[in-house]
């Protein structure tokens, strides 16, 4: 556990707790939620016991490491509120050993219930607004969680820290939940910021926190331009569908693992797969595109590719 200055609180703290994930709505929401209350610095975990680099950036033909991954607790008093943020996902054994360690800091601030957030990939166009459901690890406080209007979770799966630490957060009979925001499921590898403003209003609600949140509307706002580029790019690369409903030209890229009837590939698809991108690389074609998408569909595959699909016309 990392060494800090006896903290006291007048009351119990609330934790927040936060790592990179889709749509980086959960980083960008508690980091916002941090600096609004003017949080301050007081515990930083080391993490070169859990950090391997496995690649290096090369820039101009110079190759360095990337930035070693930080992570940070900060706390604020009145309100009492104590942030843990990390700039880095660990998985397997490490990874419980970090929640265990943030654990153990809540324990010793006596923080009886700790927030984590996280995005929820559904059909949907950046034009609706986020909808925001929960996951806790008490039925009480579920209920409580609920009533402030916030639906539950029914099914699925919460993947990294953010779902591992209410599974562990239960065994030390702290109460945990996840606030998830819906995204479009095109935008899981971008910045989505309706998404964070969606758990900013959540938990400020729930929390009894009033803040001025107009910077991260004015991000959203910003951002909606670049979405609307997106969403057109999608509807001239399928005409097929502009006359469509709204939400349906994005539901293709939302189908489940579920409906696929094999979960093998065979090998002359990845290679037909392989040659379609490249071709798409070398020259745009809309025909090329579609019988690609399609491909993608059939398979379950385009989740996996969906990054690399929508990089062939961002800069059309």
């Amino acid at each position: 556990m990392p060494k800090f200055d006896n903290i006291n609180f007048n009351s119990p703290p609330i934790m927040f707790a936060a790592w990179p994930g889709m749509g980086n709505v959960a980083l960008m929401a508690m980091d916002f939620l941090r600096r609004t209350v003017d949080a301050r610095l007081f515990a930083e975990l080391d993490m070169a016991p859990f950090y391997v680099p496995e690649e290096v950036i090369v820039e101009n033909g110079m190759a360095s490491f990337p930035e070693f991954p930080r992570s940070f607790f900060h706390e604020q008093h009145e309100p009492n509120l104590v942030f843990f943020e990390s700039t880095i996902q660990i998985e397997g054994q490490d990874a419980m050993t970090i929640a265990e360690t943030v654990l153990e800091v809540a324990k010793k601030l006596k923080a009886p219930r700790i927030f984590t957030a996280a995005a929820l990939p559904v059909a949907m166009s950046y034009k609706a607004e986020s909808e925001v459901y929960v996951a806790a690890n008490k039925n009480w406080f579920l209920k409580e969680l609920q009533s402030y209007g916030i639906k539950p979770l029914e099914d699925g799966f919460i993947s990294g820290l953010s779902g591992l630490l209410l599974g562990i957060a239960a065994s030390k009979d702290i109460e945990a939940a996840c606030i998830l925001a819906t995204i479009p499921s095109y935008a899981t590898s971008m910045i989505y910021p309706k998404g964070s403003l969606a758990i900013v209003r959540s938990l400020s609600r729930i929390n009894d926190l009033t803040l001025d949140t107009t910077e991260l509307e004015n991000v959203v706002n910003e951002s909606e331009k670049d979405f609307e580029e997106i969403e057109d790019r999608l509807r001239n690369i399928f005409p097929i569908l502009m006359d469509t409903d709204e939400e349906s030209i994005f539901e293709e890229s939302a189908s489940s693992e579920a409906e696929q009837k094999d979960d093998r590939v065979p090998e002359r698809v990845m290679a037909r797969i392989e040659k379609l991108f490249k071709e798409l690389a070398k020259k745009k074609d809309k025909a090329r595109a579609m019988e690609l998408k399609a491909e993608l569909d059939k398979w379950g595959l385009y989740d996996i590719y969906e990054a690399r699909f929508l990089d062939l016309f961002k800069d059309d």
